[in-house]
């Protein structure tokens, strides 16, 4: 009876007990192939669900043969690199999607960050330059208020301005006396004369009006107010405005009101608006293929709806040492005034380079110093094959060797196939070599 018991015991054990895939050599991880396991369950490292390694795929049976390089157009690039088994229905679980290595009217795309900021050119430094004097009222009295050409900036006064006055009213009445009541001189001369007295006055960055003004108030001046002052009968106001030479915006401003100041001496520095400079910085990888008059598209993130062409003005001839940047500078006309300084661009451009075999970035996986894609034999057969690459070309690598127009790959899902090639041996010293 005991014996009996004993024997049923075995027996129902071995019924519970899941018989193994006779096709399975062991199971591991997809993330973790250094995990071997006799049954199937979860990974101890990551708690992924392991997976079956068949012991055909495990000794090596489905191998490269020299047919199959002949076919696709290509020697394999290592002897360790061995064709390798994926059923069809997993890689459609998996998300694996195929492309086909093809020659493509290919373009290197420029891209530089950019920022606009204000043409040096039209900077302008403001001052008196025939005397001293002092600020009595500020009009422009803040940094980046805009100003217009003709409009005051400052009253100033000087005392030098009341003896320009007297100069230059004297020299027009007697010029406008001499044309009138002595026509037997040489008008040409006397002309001569009197823009020699009108050159010296320009040094007060005078308008047209203002001269107009004193010329106009000459004729009303007899000899006697022409000496005096303000306050005593018709005479002179040592007061004058200093008005802007441009349309532009203040962007330093020294003056303050009362204060004393030297002839030459900067009271403000203003800048116009239009034209502006882009400058952008272009990758060192980048700088070799920008140059002078070559065509780029700007566009600005706070202006959405302007997009613009410019082309290379000038090129910085340093490179940024912290950033190992090269900058580059674009003019724009900026009529409507929309471009503020200050504002960041985007500056791109693409240069057509012809036809070249060309492989997605998504198939390709970095090794070290190599490159490895997979090629899609059909039937769940793949291959990894090493491959040598040119520059990056949009979403694209350039193909130099490894592969030929018409091979099949694998496109996307290649860390997943990668995974599965390591588990299956298919690159004996996958990362172990240069």
């Amino acid at each position: 009876m005991l014996a009996l018991l004993a024997g049923v015991g075995i027996w129902l054990a071995a019924c519970g007990k899941p018989a193994k895939d006779a096709d399975v050599d062991y199971y591991t991880c997809p993330m973790h192939p250094s995990v071997h396991e006799k049954k199937p369950g979860n990974c101890p490292i990551c708690g992924m669900s392991l997976v079956a390694v068949k012991k055909k795929a495990a000794d090596g049976a489905l191998t490269n043969t020299a047919a199959d390089h002949h076919e696709h157009g290509a020697q394999a690039a290592d002897a360790d690199a061995a064709e390798f088994y994926i059923p069809p229905e997993r890689q459609q679980a998996i998300g694996v999607r195929t492309g086909v290595v093809r020659k493509e009217k290919s373009q290197r795309l420029l891209r530089a960050p950019g920022i606009a900021v204000i043409d040096e050119a039209t900077l302008r430094d403001v001052n008196v330059k025939a005397a001293d004097g002092f600020i009595e009222k500020l009009y422009a009295n803040t940094t980046g208020q805009p100003v217009r050409r003709g409009a005051p900036l400052a009253l100033i006064l000087s005392e030098g301005w009341i003896e320009a006055q007297q100069e230059y009213m004297t020299a027009y009445r007697n010029w406008k006396r001499t044309r009138q009541f002595m026509a037997s001189e040489n008008p040409v001369l006397l002309q001569q004369e009197f823009e020699r007295f009108r050159a010296r006055m320009r040094v007060w960055d005078l308008s047209d009006a203002q001269l107009k003004k004193l010329e106009d108030l000459a004729l009303t001046l007899n000899d006697t107010s022409l000496t005096l002052r303000a306050g005593q009968g018709r005479g002179l106001n040592g007061l004058f405005e200093l008005q802007s030479p441009v349309d532009g915006i203040v962007v330093e401003k020294p003056a303050v009101e009362g204060m004393k100041f030297e002839r030459g001496q900067q009271l403000f520095r203003l800048a116009q608006l239009a034209p502006l400079w882009v400058e952008a910085e272009f990758p060192e990888d980048q700088a070799p293929f920008v140059s002078v008059g070559e065509e780029f598209q700007i566009n600005f993130p706070s202006l959405a709806a302007l997009t613009l062409t410019a082309k290379v003005a000038f090129i910085y001839p340093q490179f940024n040492t912290e950033t190992r940047r090269l900058k580059a500078r674009f003019v724009l006309a900026n009529r409507d005034l929309k471009i503020l300084p200050g504002m960041y661009a985007n500056v791109s451009a693409a240069i057509p380079l012809g036809e070249k075999l060309v492989v997605p970035f998504s198939a390709v996986i970095p090794t070290g110093n190599r490159f490895v894609v997979f090629l899609d034999h059909g039937g769940g057969r793949l291959e990894p094959r090493f491959v040598e690459l040119g520059e990056k070309l949009g979403e694209n690598y350039e193909v130099l060797g490894g592969l030929a127009d018409g091979d099949r790959i694998i496109a996307s899902a290649t860390f997943l196939i990668d995974s599965e090639s390591r588990i299956q041996g298919a690159l004996k010293s996958w990362g172990g070599r240069d």
